[in-house]
């Protein structure tokens, strides 16, 4: 049988408001289970208990649009850029297969020209060559400087900062009129290197604003944006069902709506979707927040390495939390909602052999996101052990889905039983855009992430007589995760 991996199927946010609050963790310490003689780590789930609710979260972003408003500059005066995208461009994401992994669900087009800022003063000569032009006074006797960038294709919209560098009392934002806002970005950025991709801001337009104190240096302002990309409208809007798979939310008929199931209600909380930028497209993946035994308490999130592997890559993730319905096959959720979402990680460990990426998450958590336990008890090899997890397919709601371990199932090439977890699903299913989510045991221990299929019909995800689901076994590479998780 042929190796596939199937994006999510099995395969498959850097908000940068300072939080407050700081997310106090839940955390127990690790024990050793002794189990024919040989002796496993086991660490049991937490919760964050400290941290901004989605309703803050929220509501802190609808205050500070408010207060970009205020001084956002008139029609005439707003610097305006359109970015047309063909419609064989928004097809080759749109029509995208779903086998192919990761999944797809956006792309990247340079800005031709760029929209590059070298000085907000007038000075006597007039504008600067390449500057988009003077900063206006505010009320408060600072100065404002703002662009609209928009592109009628778009569902949500992110956009490549480049060379940043602001003085004392300058603060960059990008924001919607609808109220989603990130910022402040000051001086060189989140990293000091002066590149990033900002979060995805849904809609058609996303606004840039410059704000300075009125003792800020004009001069000093300097960045460029030479690079667009966007969420298309069908993958923010969600899929429309097919007349002939009218399952739910648009997905293949196999799957189910996690909020059906009590078994999920406590795994859910720890799963996001992720979306991130990679050379011309932008993906998603689902991952999970694990719990540990550092005394550091970084915030760890297990995904697949398929998925990303590159600090580069895991720089500019989007992480959605607790996307999903709000009732039993409630209606779908639009992403144009904008809900809690951080921004941005750092690899720890990944490795293609186990196929895992194991990120430390830069912004803190939603208050009340659990952090799941693991063993790096194997179960590879053991028939018959029950799994479950969480995932968002199709960048949509988190669907559920259960399967037990199968030692018959036969291996594809380069995925070798041990390394690799076969199981067949008993219950939903997954599908392109859920690699990389953590599956849990009967105690909601994570011992492996989806990979994908593996079978002789793997572009149907709801055939599980002929396919089998692949998950890499955290007990294959527990030496690589071990000086994170349990030192």
């Amino acid at each position: 049988m042929g190796r596939v991996t199937r994006a999510s199927g099995k395969f498959p946010y850097l908000l940068m408001v300072t939080f407050a609050a700081v997310a106090i963790v839940a955390l127990i310490a690790g024990t050793r289970t002794v189990t024919a003689g040989r002796a496993y780590v086991e660490v049991p789930s937490g919760v964050v208990v400290g941290g901004m609710t989605a309703e803050e979260h929220i509501q802190r972003q609808i205050d500070q649009t408010g207060r970009l408003m205020k001084d956002l500059p008139s029609a005439s005066q707003l610097k305006q850029v359109r970015v047309n995208f063909g419609r064989d461009e928004i097809d080759a994401v749109d029509q995208t297969d779903k086998s192919s992994t990761p999944l797809k669900i956006g792309l990247v087009k340079a800005m031709t020209p760029a929209l590059e800022v070298s000085g907000l003063d007038r000075g006597a000569a007039g504008p600067r060559q390449g500057t988009a032009d003077e900063a206006l006074r505010t009320r408060d006797g600072g100065y404002v400087w703002a662009a609209s960038v928009s592109s009628d294709q778009a569902g949500a919209i992110r956009l490549h900062i480049e060379k940043l560098s602001l003085p004392k009392g300058g603060e960059l934002y990008v924001y919607s009129r609808g109220g989603e806002s990130y910022g402040p970005y000051k001086g060189t950025g989140v990293d000091d290197s002066g590149e990033f991709w900002t979060p995805a801001v849904f809609g058609r337009e996303t606004i840039v604003q410059v704000r300075l104190s009125g003792a800020a240096s004009l001069h000093e302002v300097s960045f460029r944006i030479a690079e667009i990309g966007i969420i298309t409208e069908k993958n923010v809007g969600g899929l429309i069902p097919a007349p002939e798979a009218p399952g739910f939310c648009g997905n293949p008929t196999c799957i189910v709506d996690a909020s059906c199931y009590a078994a999920a209600n406590s795994i859910r909380d720890a799963y996001a979707k992720e979306e991130w930028i990679a050379g011309a497209f932008i993906y998603t993946c689902t991952g999970a927040v694990l719990n540990d035994s550092n005394p550091s308490s970084a915030n760890y999130l297990l995904t697949a390495n398929h998925c990303y592997s590159k600090n580069s890559n895991a720089k500019n993730v989007d992480f959605y939390w607790r996307f999903r319905t709000s009732s039993c096959n409630g209606s779908c959720p639009s992403n144009s909602g904008w809900p809690y979402k951080t921004h941005g990680a750092s690899v720890a460990a990944t490795n293609r052999r186990g196929d895992f990426t194991l990120v430390s998450l830069t912004q803190a958590l939603p208050a009340g996101t659990v952090r799941l336990g693991f063993t790096n008890a194997p179960v590879a090899n053991t028939n018959g052990v029950a799994l479950h997890r969480v995932s968002n397919p199709n960048f949509g709601p988190q669907v559920y889905n259960e399967q037990t371990v199968n030692t018959s199932a036969p291996t594809c090439s380069g995925w070798p039983r041990g390394e690799r977890i076969y199981s067949h699903d008993t219950l939903g299913g997954t599908d392109g855009g859920s690699s990389g989510s953590p599956v849990v045991n009967a105690s909601d221990q994570v011992v492996g992430q989806l990979s994908g299929a593996c079978g002789t019909n793997v572009n149907d995800p709801c055939d599980n007589t002929n396919n089998a689901t692949v998950d890499g076994a955290l007990a294959f590479y527990w030496s690589s995760v071990q000086p994170f998780l349990a030192p």
